[in-house]
């Protein structure tokens, strides 16, 4: 089986073709190839066929499409496996079967020889990588926002290899040779001075100067009137050497951009995280641990120590990842990354954002830094090789949106927080943050309220703690709540989150908002999960069984068993072992969500309908 996206999509099996021909399916199938061997995850196939507006039968019509590939594509030759995952799925493809694959390695060997000094041989193998673009990529794909991102960057390192290959060219002296196929190019991509400084080049070199000088006049015009710029310094500087009127053949060709500007110098050591909270309470156990993972990741090994912090919407995991990131900042003399993923969002950050901002931290320049994430990721590790640094990634939705942002260097170390596990990260130690003690919550309190009003009332404060769960988020919005509020007493502070008309809404104060946070999590999940995690708020507390789940969902065991460690894994739903019977318990104040979800998404409509 080969599958072609440089040029429209293909797919052909023993010189069949078995290109999928619906619109949809083609989209999700040229979705799966850009991000061929790594988990799409099903929100990310809602928000590229539906954008901001999904239908209420999303999940069902994907299904369809997955299904309809799976039939009529994939399945029959068995050569490329599309699996489902828990969050997703993952077309599994080697790379020689696919034409982008072998453009990328042909596009290496030929910067490689380039480096090394053959153009030769440079020259011949661009040549052949070009040759696998037939059009432009996945022409006649419908593309929303993410697969119109990736189809720019695949035509953005087409742009980067043929700039290499002309520049091998005219180091062989194929300047003549060269000049249509330049002016065609200027003519294409008129702001793109690097091809305008090339068809300066082989134009002087073969005797037409004055043409060379009009190409510079009219850029230079263009970028004046479009972006209120001059050409860059390299161009001038090609253009006062023609005005110079040196001989040609003393003129060397332009080199790339990044050849012109200085090696990044070693700046300030970054120092990127936010400011440790003054009010961190409790934790011992679990900060001791994770900084004996750190402290041991340095004696030995090989790759940079990797922790995932996980656990539930609010518990803390931001607030513990900073608060040893602070308190470890010695061992790590070359500084501290830090970047929000925000995988909980329905936008997480760009990788191509977070790099650029970690090598400009790290002293390179801004016109150095690649365009691709896989360039800018190689740099980056280049640039960390042998420096000592803290990476944190706060909120990282999968192992792959952090994949590309882990230094190469066993003497860095990375902090993850999720609300997922990670462990398919290779080599990380995932460490589960669980809700605080009675005595630590208690603690928080009176450190945002101050101790006299809460030794006034410690049962109150016990009583406060509990309603809230034990949750540090919820525990700071009650107690910035009463620090806005001196005159109230804990005790009226407790029946209201008791006895209010929601007690969410009572756990809602400026920055804090419980059920917000629960929103990211919920909208995440797919449909029947979301129905699962609504009827089981309907279980009496504390515990319960997969079989007392099978009753009340009416579905098999071995199916709601899988539900139900789906929610485990996302943390809406906490699972221990017991005398070899596994019970599950729903948090408080996450079972009082669900119910709200209940009430609001099944019940309040069909209350409606029957009035």
């Amino acid at each position: 089986m080969v599958f072609r996206i440089l040029g429209p999509l293909s797919v052909t099996h023993e010189d069949r073709d078995i290109t999928p021909s619906a619109p949809k399916v083609r989209q999700v199938l040229a979705f799966l190839l850009v991000r061929r061997n790594q988990v799409v995850q099903v929100s990310e196939f809602v928000d590229e066929l539906w954008g901001d507006n999904p239908p209420d039968s999303a999940m069902t019509t994907l299904q369809t499409y997955i299904y309809k590939l799976r039939k009529d594509v994939l399945d029959p030759t068995g050569m490329a496996r599309l699996h489902t995952q828990s969050c997703g799925y993952l077309l599994d493809v080697n790379d020689d079967d696919i034409d982008v694959c072998h453009f990328e390695r042909l596009a290496q060997q030929g910067r490689l020889e380039r480096e090394r000094g053959d153009a030769q041989r440079a020259s011949e193998l661009l040549t052949e990588a070009l040759a696998l673009w037939r059009a432009p990529a996945l022409l006649g794909v419908n593309a929303g926002e993410i697969l119109s991102a990736h189809m720019t960057r695949l035509e953005e390192n087409k742009l980067r290899v043929l700039g290499m290959r002309i520049e091998a060219d005219m180091q062989l002296g194929r300047y003549e040779e060269l000049i249509s196929e330049l002016k065609e190019l200027v003519r294409s991509y008129p702001l793109h001075e690097r091809f305008h400084a090339n068809l300066m080049t082989a134009l002087d070199r073969s005797g037409r100067r004055y043409e060379a000088f009009e190409v510079y006049r009219r850029l230079r015009e263009l970028l004046i009137d479009e972006l209120g710029l001059e050409p860059s310094p390299a161009v001038q500087r090609l253009h006062r050497s023609l005005l110079n009127a040196e001989p040609a053949e003393s003129r060397p060709a332009p080199r790339p951009a990044a050849s012109t500007e200085r090696t990044p110098a070693r700046t300030a050591p970054p120092a990127q995280l936010p400011p440790d909270v003054p009010d961190f309470i409790g934790r011992e156990e679990v900060v001791r641990r994770v900084r004996a993972v750190l402290a041991a990741g340095q004696e030995h090994g090989t790759a940079p120590a990797a922790i995932s912090i996980c656990g539930m919407t609010g518990v803390g995991k931001t607030t513990l990842a900073l608060h040893v990131g602070h308190l470890e900042r010695a061992r790590y003399p070359h500084g501290q990354l830090f970047a929000d993923l925000r995988g909980s969002s329905r936008n997480p950050t760009s990788q191509l954002d977070v790099l650029a901002g970690f090598l400009r931290a790290l002293g390179v320049p801004e016109q150095q830094i690649p365009p691709t994430v896989e360039e800018r990721s190689s740099l980056y590790r280049t640039w960390t090789n042998g420096r000592r640094l803290l990476v944190v990634l706060d909120d990282a939705a999968s192992a792959s949106q952090i994949a590309p942002l882990v230094p190469a260097t066993p003497e860095s170390a990375v902090l993850v927080t999720s609300r997922w596990g990670l462990q398919v990260l290779p080599g990380v130690q995932v460490t589960k943050l669980d809700v605080v003690t009675t005595g630590e919550a208690v603690a928080l309190l009176r450190a945002m309220i101050g101790a006299p009003r809460v030794d006034a009332e410690p049962e109150e404060a016990e009583r406060i703690a509990d309603r809230c769960g034990h949750l540090p988020l919820a525990l700071r919005c009650v107690g910035a709540r009463l620090a806005a509020a001196p005159t109230w007493s804990l005790r009226k502070m407790a029946t209201l989150i008791e006895s209010g008309p929601a007690a969410l809404d009572q756990l809602r104060f400026a920055e804090f908002d419980v059920r917000t946070n629960y929103d990211q999590t919920y909208y995440r999940l797919e449909p029947h999960d979301r129905s699962a995690l609504r009827l089981l708020s309907l279980l009496p507390p504390p515990h319960f069984t997969a079989a007392t789940a099978a009753n009340l969902l009416g579905s098999a065991a071995d199916a709601v068993e899988t539900q139900l460690s789906r929610l485990v894994a996302c943390n809406l739903l906490d699972a221990r072992a017991d005398e070899g019977v596994v019970r599950y318990q729903l948090h408080r104040l996450i079972r009082l969500y669900a119910r709200e979800r209940l009430n609001h998404e099944f019940i309040e409509p069909r209350l409606g309908s029957n009035v």
